[in-house]
């Protein structure tokens, strides 16, 4: 893609469902970052359902009429936004100081059409880490294979023109819609990572097993064909750890337990999800 020249519009797209103190602390991160005095940023807020209007001053509003859940929100912030470079904050996370113009400079030099960042993993009662484990680089199917470790949802910014190229996310998947959008992103484009971390996260406690098995078998069905060798194998083995997961997070540990065996069967070593999976729980190195 060409280098960017002129101002530089930036669209950030926060959804948000029964979130209004969350996303009014998100907005004001926002807000406070330092731009160079040719940046300008526009706030689209997408409120997709919630019982209560939203009350968000200087801001975008977007109203879905009932929640149409995450995958269709940011389609909606995307479909409004006017931004050349789109980027995305989940409504109970934050950006860190200087987080903009850090990844955008960072694009502009590396020539990325698209970007995520480390950022601040913080688990209530724990200590915080940061995650994930990668130098500042371009990722391909080698490391996203793994699964969507970057949290792009707070992450993630790219060129506008890259969803004209992959598309915009699956509403068909109930989960895990960022994973496939990445996957698809890196079949055209490396996604640059940037090793400093320049947001702060708090993990949400993820899907149960009925929630999580109706999307894993899209994606399975989806990659099947697609991915050969080694790659089908990892990801495979990451399937069905994502499986091993939400058969936990549903007190099934048995059927955890089988799941995380089978993924360890497919990939028994240099297990990437694994390895991210026990960084981020215990700040393993």
């Amino acid at each position: 893609m060409s280098p960017r020249s002129g101002p530089t519009r930036i669209s950030v797209v926060i959804p948000t469902y029964n979130r209004a103190r969350a996303t009014d602390v998100a907005v004001g991160s926002v807000r406070a970052q330092a731009l160079p005095p040719d940046w300008s940023v526009e706030i689209v807020v997408v409120d997709d359902g919630s019982s209560e209007p939203l009350l968000l001053d200087n801001v975008r509003v977007v109203r879905h009429d009932r929640n149409r859940g995450a995958a269709a929100a940011r389609n909606s912030g995307i479909a409004n936004a006017a931004g050349a470079y789109i980027a995305f904050l989940d409504s109970d996370d934050i950006w860190l100081p200087g987080k903009l113009a850090a990844q955008i400079s960072a694009m502009d030099a590396s020539g990325w059409a698209a970007s995520c960042t480390s950022y601040v993993l913080a688990k209530r009662g724990q200590r915080e880490i940061v995650s994930p484990r990668y130098p500042t680089m371009a990722l391909g199917l080698d490391e996203l294979v793994w699964g969507c470790f970057v949290s792009p949802g707070s992450t993630l910014i790219c060129r506008r023109e890259v969803f004209d190229e992959v598309g915009v996310f699956d509403t068909t998947l109930p989960r895990l819609e960022d994973w496939d959008w990445l996957l698809r992103l890196v079949a055209r484009h490396p996604l640059g990572f940037l090793a400093e971390p320049l947001a702060r996260i708090e993990p949400s406690s993820g899907g149960r097993a009925a929630q999580v098995a109706p999307a894993l078998d899209i994606l399975e069905a989806r990659y099947r064909d697609e991915l050969t060798g080694r790659h089908r194998r990892q990801f495979a083995a990451a399937l069905e750890f994502e499986r091993a997961a939400s058969h936990y997070r549903s007190g099934d540990r048995m059927s955890a337990f089988l799941s995380a065996l089978n993924s360890l069967r497919h990939a028994p070593f240099h297990h990437g999800a694994l390895a991210a999976t026990l960084h981020n729980r215990f700040g393993a190195g």
